[in-house]
């Protein structure tokens, strides 16, 4: 009996010594040291995330994520120095010149900060008792999409950031897709986008629009005529259906969007339906495709969305079943982004509407 005994304790103290690594392992963290130059680009994603990404087209990419649980949200990175203080400064900036920092403020020596840009430099200093440090250089890796956190709503990222066929990234910062900010279908206005939240949504991205995506003839918007981030945000309510044709059934309000997408005022801005998928993910296909996103990267793109609380399972069969991925194969074009502007243009879009979407959001 004392020997089984010994045996359990032995057990139950190799596995607290397992969770306690796992809980501090650099697999879910990215680390930038003062003074330490790092030598690769610093990770966005999970390990989950990165191996979701690699089999995502597979059969079996259920496996890895089936929108069950909330995985979609990127890793922190840990910002970490020698200096001993109980009042740093830390600023960072995408200038080397360290113009139009952020200021963040700290009584431990590191800071854990996310939703950054992939592929992307970034400078920072450390200030101390008066005494400014050097300034030290990270660059963040180039695997897409760009995952956020934002608390109280899942499913976020940046449409930009995919590289197209020439090479170059489409624009991060200015277009975001989401699920929703407020419950759908509530008798009352509920909103779950929390306070937190907010503040990423005005602060860090900057929204100044949000495009809701939802039913408001059958109550889905949840009760709701304002963006639930405040009155410096312009709510503008885009009722699509999310089954039947949604190419031609949706095809007053995919001329809408884009007349939105085509008002400089409304940038950055976030669109979004009930969960984000379906809805989102017709209109997250047809802009990306415009601006030369690969057919591949347009349906990693969609089924990222498993990685968030969606409560159920997408396939990319949601996406090659579906009228709007037919209209644009059937329409005339040598490419992708050539098939979707024309098949966009024969729905009713107008030209100059979608050469602005073109303009603003494709890579220098």
């Amino acid at each position: 009996m004392k020997k089984n005994l010994s045996v359990i304790v032995v057990l139950i103290l190799l596995l607290s010594l397992f969770v306690s690594c796992t809980l501090h392992d650099n697999s879910t963290t990215s680390v930038a040291e003062l003074g330490v130059a790092p030598e690769k680009p610093l990770a966005i994603h999970t390990d989950k995330q990165y191996t979701y990404l690699q089999r995502a087209l597979s059969s079996n990419a259920s496996a890895y994520a089936n929108g069950k649980k909330e995985l979609s949200k990127p890793v922190d990175l840990r910002l970490k120095w020698d200096i001993k203080s109980s009042d740093c400064t830390v600023k960072i900036s995408e200038n080397s010149d360290m113009s139009n920092a952020v200021t963040y403020k700290t009584d431990k020596n590191d800071i854990y900060l996310n939703n950054f840009k992939i592929a992307a430099s970034y400078y920072w200093t450390v200030t101390s008792n008066g005494v400014e440090s050097e300034v030290n250089e990270f660059m963040t890796d180039g695997a897409c999409p760009r995952n956020l956190s934002v608390d109280g709503v899942t499913n976020v990222r940046d449409l930009g950031g995919w590289e197209t066929g020439s090479g170059k990234r489409t624009k991060q910062g200015l277009i975001y897709r989401s699920g929703r900010l407020n419950e759908s279908s509530a008798k009352t206005p509920n909103i779950e986008i929390t306070e937190s939240g907010k503040k990423v949504m005005l602060e860090t991205l900057g929204i100044r629009c949000e495009i809701d995506l939802r039913k408001s003839d059958d109550g889905e918007i949840g009760g709701i005529d304002s963006s639930p981030l405040g009155d410096s945000v312009n709510y503008y309510n885009c009722p699509m259906e999310w089954d039947g044709n949604m190419w031609l059934d949706n095809r007053a309000q995919i001329i809408y969007m884009f007349s939105l997408l085509a008002n400089a005022e409304n940038y950055p801005l976030v669109f979004h339906c009930n969960i984000g998928t379906d809805r989102t993910g017709m209109m997250a296909f047809l802009i990306n495709a415009l601006l030369g996103v690969s057919e591949d990267d347009l349906l990693k793109d969609y089924m990222f969305s498993n990685l968030g609380k969606i409560g159920g399972t997408r396939h990319k069969t949601g996406v090659t079943d579906s009228p709007y991925y037919k209209a644009v194969a059937e329409a005339n074009g040598s490419s992708l982004s050539e098939k979707t502007y024309n098949a966009l243009v024969a729905l009713g879009v107008r030209s100059e509407h979608i050469d602005f979407v073109i303009s603003t959001l494709k890579g220098e």
